[in-house]
């Protein structure tokens, strides 16, 4: 800083140069003392571990075969999945394993021999054990693939067995099975009740009921099948089917199911 002398009066001139140096220099050290801050973002990459797909649910394939009569006016013989059974544990065999299954469909494999009837009677039996579709092998002049064992004895447990429901409508199997399983025991109670008047008591009962849009049953349950021949065990069951209860299904909508039921006497 400088004075001047003279008539004009005096000044002052300030040097900022060596300011804006211990500015720049203050302003440096600031920088380099400021941590770096470094925005995140949530990134999923993916895994280097393959992760398997999840389990698929094997289930079998049904087939009935139905074998040429070994002589003129003989019932043939029939066989699941290759091993041959009678009737009614071929029934309890289908009913049991369509249960489980997603896509409950029974193939029946004949031979060219075999009478359309006995073709016939297969449908049905694949029916009343809980089939939603029942498809015909295409024959083979060798005929169904041979049996491979035989059934020892019947399999069944003593008891009351209820099989898939067949469902039409606004309702589903899952919905109508649990409809039916508080009267379970009550089935139990008449069946053992007649087994022990009739100690070989066997056979299935089929029932049918209509359902409205409250869960309100349009008409009373029918019994519309039979195999057990036993008037006693229809009319107790008739009794019990009134009791069924459904859920709403909503406004319009209907639905009808229809119950396999097997009794063994193990």
């Amino acid at each position: 800083m400088g004075a001047a002398v003279g008539g004009k009066g005096a000044f002052s001139d300030i040097n900022v140069t060596p300011l804006i140096d211990i500015v720049l220099v203050v302003l440096i050290v600031m920088m380099v003392n400021i941590p770096i801050q470094i925005e995140e973002m949530g990134l999923k990459l993916p895994s280097a571990q393959v992760t398997p797909p999840p389990d698929v649910p094997i289930t079998d394939q049904l087939v009935i075969a139905v074998y040429a009569p070994e002589s003129e006016g003989a019932d043939p013989k029939i066989a699941l999945n290759r091993r041959i059974m009678g009737v009614e544990e071929m029934k309890y065999e289908i009913t049991r394993r369509l249960r489980p299954m997603a896509n409950k469909n029974v193939f029946i494999d004949a031979h060219h021999d075999v009478l359309y009837a006995n073709i016939v009677d297969m449908v049905d039996l694949a029916r009343e054990a809980g089939a939603a579709q029942v498809g015909l092998a295409k024959m083979k002049e060798e005929g169904p693939l041979a049996a491979t064992e035989v059934s020892s004895g019947s399999g069944m447990p003593r008891g009351v067995l209820l099989g898939s429901p067949q469902v039409r409508g606004e309702i589903t199997e899952v919905v109508a099975d649990r409809s039916i399983q508080p009267l379970k025991g009550n089935l139990e109670q008449c069946y053992l009740q007649r087994l022990a008047a009739v100690p070989t008591l066997t056979g299935s009962i089929g029932i049918y009921a209509e359902i409205g849009p409250q869960g309100e049953l349009l008409k009373p349950p029918t019994v519309e099948s039979d195999s057990t021949g036993d008037a006693e065990l229809v009319k107790c069951v008739e009794t019990l089917i009134p009791s069924l209860r459904f859920q709403p299904l909503g406004e319009g909508k209907t639905a009808w199911v229809r119950y396999p039921i097997l009794f063994s006497p193990g």
